[in-house]
């Protein structure tokens, strides 16, 4: 159901039922395998290793009928016109084998998750965000939620790290990424008797 090609701070993009790319934070290589199939890349938000502009039009060259889709604060980073499927949170975008249904994520920046129906299985995949108070799940096939950092040792890490004089990212992830405890919240909250989980996200620093 889905091929994790990078996950994390260095680059995300993951493809579901082998036609639906969210995010394209990684180079041409990494995707070239699965060109062929692809129907739409869902953008997240603007940040680099969340997406890479170059791979994008690329795509379009390879595969012209390809389609992407974005919230409207993404248009501003690329100058692609053509293809684009603007989104507003809530809606449900119809493409005949699948539909789609973004959600507004809480990050340092404007960002969407998004929930994924094809055929009688649903999706949801949320990463880069603070917390998903107000979003529900009930009974997902797939949750594919970031797991970023743990609670109950995160606060010493950054302790250490000010200790040293050193920056920690993890002063920053603590207010804009979920943390493991968060997500494990979530999915207990709204599983069903049958679920599969995909861990996005997860720091090696934390």
């Amino acid at each position: 159901m889905y091929n994790v090609l990078a996950t994390g701070s260095k680059g995300n993009a993951v493809i579901y039922h082998k036609s639906i790319m969210v995010d394209c934070g990684v180079p041409f290589s990494k995707v070239e395998p699965y060109v062929k199939d692809l129907q739409l890349v869902l953008l997240t938000h603007e940040h680099k290793d969340h997406i890479n502009v170059g791979l994008l039009i690329r795509l379009l060259f390879e595969r012209p009928t390809l389609r992407i889709g974005c919230g409207e604060w993404m248009l501003k980073h690329f100058n692609l016109r053509k293809n684009i499927d603007v989104y507003e949170a809530g809606n449900v975008y119809d493409y005949g084998n699948f539909k789609i249904s973004p959600i507004k994520l809480y990050h340092d920046v404007p960002n969407f998750g998004y929930r994924i129906f094809k055929g009688d299985h649903k999706t949801i995949h949320c990463t880069d965000t603070a917390h998903l108070e107000g979003i529900t799940a009930p009974k997902y096939d797939l949750y594919a939620i970031e797991h970023n950092y743990n609670e109950d040792t995160v606060f010493e890490g950054i302790r250490i790290a000010k200790a040293k004089g050193e920056f920690s990212h993890q002063s920053l992830a603590i207010n804009s990424h979920l943390s493991e405890q968060q997500a494990r919240g979530f999915i207990y909250k709204n599983k069903g008797d049958k679920y599969e989980v995909l861990r996005l996200h997860e720091s090696s620093n934390i």
